[in-house]
Order: C-alpha cells, then sequence, then structure tokens
C-alpha cells in the first residue's frame, strides 16, 4: 500500500508533468519551459496547465489526501483532466512542429511515466470518489 500511495503522490504527477520532454525540430526542453512561454502570452494550453497544476496542488494543501469530503476527490480528477486538456491542447496546436516526441525514446518515456502516475493518481482518486471513508453519508463539504 506504501509503494501505491508514493506512484499516485500528486507532488510526483505534478513533477512528472513538468519535467515531461518535448521535442521540436530545432528546440527542445521540458514542458514546464513551453507552460512558461506560453504563460504571458495567455497560451490556452498553459493556462489549463495552471489550472490543473492548481487544484490538484490546492487539494493536497488543504485535505492532506485523508479528508472525508467530497470535494478534496473531485478536485484531483478535475486537476487531472486538466493536465491532460493542456498537453492535447499543445499538441494540437503545434504538431507540425513538436510531432518527433513521439519518433524519440526519451520524451515518450517521459510520456508513459506521467502516464502511469497520473493514471494511478486518477483511480485512486475515483475509488475515494465512489467510497466514502466513514459511514455516514458523504456531503459536499461536510
Amino acid at each position: 500500500m506504501k509503494t501505491i500511495n508514493i506512484l499516485t503522490h500528486p507532488v510526483l504527477v505534478l513533477s512528472l508533468f513538468c519535467l515531461t520532454l518535448i521535442s521540436g525540430e530545432s528546440f527542445g526542453g521540458f514542458y514546464l519551459l513551453y507552460i512558461l512561454m506560453a504563460l504571458p502570452h495567455g497560451g490556452i494550453h498553459a493556462v489549463f496547465a495552471l489550472i490543473g497544476a492548481g487544484l490538484i496542488l490546492f487539494s493536497y494543501g488543504k485535505f492532506r489526501r485523508q479528508s472525508k469530503f467530497f470535494i478534496d476527490p473531485l478536485l484531483n480528477i478535475l486537476g487531472v483532466f486538466s493536465l491532460y486538456t493542456s498537453l492535447f491542447l499543445f499538441f494540437i496546436n503545434s504538431w507540425s512542429y513538436n510531432d518527433q516526441t513521439f519518433e524519440q525514446a526519451v520524451p515518450v518515456i517521459s510520456f508513459v511515466l506521467f502516464g502511469v502516475a497520473s493514471l494511478g493518481f486518477l483511480i485512486y482518486s475515483i475509488i475515494r470518489f465512489a467510497r466514502p471513508k466513514s459511514d455516514k453519508p458523504m456531503s459536499l463539504l461536510t
């Protein structure tokens, strides 16, 4: 159980998301770099990444994965889907420039690591969403 808690930890998921490697035609780097370059211009993928990271960090900071609140797993699920949406929009908008990301081994490995950790975190949150910890019914905030 301790290994599952480590592999599905929100900080690990966000770290792997930010450290996902992107390979472009002449420029490559971590996805965090692309987010930081797009934020001043209001890039939609950067906004979704910021929202997703904010939701996950807020949920982790406020509830520490041990709350009986209904909102905690819901924020985690919305945060992970925001991270997925960010990556999807990034590649849709720049496919011809960044398509080599999926042809090289190291960026693909970084995507696989992020995918495994985020899917584990998503499944963990869905299980917590579906099964309350206490005998009393789960409400939105109490």
